[in-house]
């Protein structure tokens, strides 16, 4: 086994911890692999991990995610000598082939910024129904992007449910997805994830989860603004002339050397 000692940064973007490499460290064949060993508990632990090269972000499952663009940028702006209060970064994500703009602003702790990302918009949001065995059949809003597919949910948390919508998606060859258990009394939201060769991870918030939630609401609910209750915080989604954004708070967490044996 090869020993690799790689630089790290752990981020918490609402709870959704994040870690990200330098790519030029890494062999694109070894994403897997460190991706999977970094993210367990006997290791750094995480819900996700990408991989940045210069203002690139590779998620990965080369998927798309707008937690960690606000991590990442969030953290150009902590290592940036001419950040003051507030500036726009201009970045690029797997998933996405579009350049994303993220306002990065300050906050009353040296380590923690707001991050306020213009999400990609979506393909299609569409209702579906949802065949169950056990329970009654229920209707998903199926909202589409790029790089995601995630289906808004308004029912309890239910595994028969997630097991339906993975057989919906192999049925369809969709490789990402996430199904976004929504209470829109409480304005509550459990995401539950799964990335292509990767097992299914239920978050602690989820960007691109929060930015669907705000595409149902608009198409079903005509709201305009909503701040979304995550297991490990808050996300604001908005929708400003015809342009949908999340915004809230990133902690960078830590920087160090990982060790891990490839």
């Amino acid at each position: 086994m090869d020993l690799k000692q790689l630089k790290f940064v752990k981020i918490n973007p609402a709870g959704n911890i994040t870690l990200l490499y330098d790519i030029k460290d890494i062999n694109k064949d070894h994403i897997q692999k460190i991706s999977k060993i970094s993210m367990s508990d006997l290791n750094l632990y995480a819900e996700q991990v990408g991989f940045i090269n210069n203002r690139h972000l590779h998620m990965m499952g080369g998927e798309f995610c707008g937690n960690a663009c606000r991590s990442f940028a969030a953290y150009l702006a902590f290592n940036d000598r001419d950040f003051q209060k507030e500036k726009i970064y201009n970045i690029t994500c797997s998933g996405e082939n579009i350049e994303l703009y993220v306002d990065v602003r300050v906050s009353e702790i040296k380590n923690i910024f707001l991050s306020k990302i213009k999400m990609p918009k979506n393909i299609s949001t569409k209702i579906i129904e949802v065949n169950l065995v056990k329970e009654k059949d229920i209707k998903a809003c199926e909202v589409m992007f790029e790089g995601i597919v995630h289906f808004v949910i308004e029912s309890p948390i239910s595994n028969e449910v997630i097991i339906e919508i993975r057989n919906y998606c192999k049925k369809k060859k969709i490789l990402t997805f996430g199904v976004m258990f929504f209470n829109y009394k409480e304005m509550y939201m459990t995401p539950y994830v799964e990335v292509n060769g990767f097992n299914g991870i239920w978050e602690n918030s989820c960007g691109s989860g929060t930015t669907a939630v705000g595409y149902y609401l608009k198409k079903y609910k005509n709201i305009d603004f909503a701040k979304i209750i995550q297991p490990g915080g808050w996300l604001e989604v908005s929708h400003e002339n015809n342009e949908v954004f999340i915004d809230g708070p990133v902690e960078i967490v830590a920087e160090g050397i990982s060790y891990i044996n490839i």
